[in-house]
């Protein structure tokens, strides 16, 4: 087969392949907070807090499970529920999401919230961060039916402390609009015609 026709039909492929295999959709996405600043980073004299910067939620990169919760985290303090109070997660784009796991200090209830491609917000899960230790950072997570998601929320509720290490989304950039999977379709479709007519000589 001819080489440009080889290197076209591998860069399509390459193209097509981000809706083929499930992902950390969330890995670099955009964090911003809502957390007031006396309230950010505010670990109430828990001795040696670290804090790290709000990207370093969606970095790929977990803490050691036990690790003490203020250190290398984002972390604050507040009233028991305050719904105010929250992590927002902006993804690049747009994507079929079929689970989260969450780094978060463990004794505390996170609840993630997806904003949907109708533009509202939608309860996702509550979750209790696991260690087998009685204090810091544990591990959770939720599967769940596809939801096309792009961005997350992450509130928190328990003892007025807490942390956020790691936020994972796992899923799939959503499909592309119609008219873009046709000429998707059809450009393969042409590359394909055109080798074989070009082989068949």
């Amino acid at each position: 087969m001819n080489t440009k026709i080889s290197a076209l039909l591998a860069t399509a492929l390459v193209a097509i392949a981000p809706f083929a295999s499930a992902a950390n959709v969330a890995a670099g996405a955009t964090v911003t907070s809502t957390i007031s600043a006396g309230d950010l980073y505010n670990s109430g004299g828990w001795c040696c807090g670290a804090p790290a910067a709000l990207s370093t939620v969606t970095n790929g990169v977990k803490l050691p499970v036990g690790q003490q919760w203020n250190i290398g985290t984002v972390f604050w303090s507040g009233p028991y529920d305050d719904p105010s109070d929250a992590l927002i997660i902006t993804l690049p784009q747009a994507a079929s999401v079929t689970g989260v796991s969450l780094e978060a200090d463990n004794n505390d209830t996170y609840s993630v919230s997806y904003l949907g491609s109708d533009n509202a917000w939608h309860s996702l899960a509550a979750l209790n961060p696991d260690t087998d230790s009685s204090w810091g950072l544990g591990d959770a997570s939720a599967t769940f039916g596809a939801v096309t998601a792009t961005a997350f929320e992450i509130t928190a509720s328990g003892d007025g402390y807490y942390a956020v290490a790691e936020f994972q989304a796992n899923g799939t950039p959503a499909v592309p609009e119609p008219t873009s999977g046709l000429l998707i379709l059809a450009g393969l479709g042409a590359l394909f015609s055109l080798a074989r007519r070009r082989s068949a000589r």
